[in-house]
Order: structure tokens, then sequence, then C-alpha cells
């Protein structure tokens, strides 16, 4: 984004990924040579919290913050297939001979370092989603516990018909919103998965081909 769209975006809104305000975006932090960095928000108990400007994302509609998981698989899933594709496109050229032989072990070396340094973020980045897919099951799991103390405190009449609406709307729309976060982890988890299976090649088994540069 241009700077002056950074500007534009003071003073609005920062709504995370379910759609709820995070706070007021009121400026950008920039480091000794002027590139934003971050993004500085007042959020509703007038602290202000500082955001990597990698995790926003602008609309005309909205301006949200993409959960680290989203952000990381994004990266993936548009770097990693065009390295490939440069790969298979060394390859082509080494083997029609246009490519003298140093010049492709030297990029080929570089392209295969970068692949596999991918796919080793990529599995890390599933195992971090796991982990978070298990954290949003057991807070919905509490979250039930919670509702079932409420309605048997209500039942009993312990807890006030007012106080128990509010607190019963509360907790359901915690667990909506936790649900929809499990299911934006999962949409995730499919979506790297898929590309380690779509892109699956072993870089340490590709076959050495011998051939002579010719003048012709």
């Amino acid at each position: 984004m241009a700077v002056n769209i950074f500007s534009s975006l003071i003073g609005r809104s920062l709504k995370d990924e379910n759609g709820r305000e995070i706070g007021r975006i009121v400026s950008f932090i920039i480091d000794s040579s002027g590139a934003i960095k971050e993004v500085l928000v007042e959020n509703k108990s007038e602290e202000m919290i500082k955001y990597p400007i990698e995790k926003l994302k602008a609309s005309e509609e909205e301006v949200l913050l993409v959960a680290d998981v989203d952000g990381r698989a994004e990266k993936l899933c548009e770097n990693l297939p065009i390295l490939l594709r440069k790969r298979e496109i060394l390859e082509t050229l080494f083997k029609n001979k246009e490519i003298m032989p140093d010049i492709y072990e030297c990029l080929s070396a570089e392209i295969d370092k970068s692949i596999n340094y991918m796919k080793l973020e990529a599995q890390s980045l599933l195992s971090d989603i796991e982990s978070q897919i298990q954290h949003q099951e057991s807070f919905i799991k509490m979250l039930h516990l919670a509702r079932t103390f409420l309605e048997m405190e209500h039942g009993v009449g312990n807890v006030k018909d007012d106080v128990f609406r509010q607190s019963l709307l509360s907790i359901l729309r915690e667990i909506k919103y936790a649900s929809y976060r499990k299911m934006n982890l999962l949409r995730v988890k499919d979506r790297v998965s898929n590309l380690i299976l779509q892109t699956g090649v072993n870089i340490s088994e590709k076959p050495v081909i011998n051939v002579h540069i010719t003048e012709q």
C-alpha cells in the first residue's frame, strides 16, 4: 500500500477477522528510513497497541487485522508455486543446453534452498494451526460448561431472568466467534495441506544431468 493509502486509514476502525472492533487507527510507526512498519491503534480501553503492517488488510468497506496463520499461508500459497515453476523452467533451459552448467548449478541451488525453506515453513505452519485448533476446541468446551452452569443456576432461581439473558447472550456470541475461528483454521489447514500435496517434490532426489554446451 502506498503512503497516501495509509494516511487515509487514520481514524478508521480496525476489526479482527470476526468483524469485532479492535480499536481506532491513530497513526503509523516508521523506521529511520521512513518506511512504515507498524500500525498504532487505540483500543476501547484507550490503550495504544501496535501491530505489524503486514497484518493489515484494507478495503473500502473495512480495515481488518489478519490472523498470523492467514498471512503465513497467503505467503506460502503465493510464493511456493512460483518458485517451483521457476525450478521447472530452469531444468528445461538446462536440458535444452540454453544455459551454462555453472549458472544452472548456482541458480538451482539457490532456488532449492528457498523451496526447502518454504516446505519447512509449511510444516511449521501446519503444526501451529493444529495447536490453535485444539485451543479453540478447548475454549468452546469451556464456554459450553459455563453455559451449563448458568442454565442450572437460572433454573433453580439463583440467577435473575435479565442477568441470565444477558450472560447467555454473551456466551452464545463467544461460542459463535470461537466456532468461526476454528472453521477458518480448518480451511487454512486444508489449503496448506493441499499446497504441499500439489507441489510435493523431493529436491534432494533431483536428477543430475550431464551435458556439454556447444557453440551451435
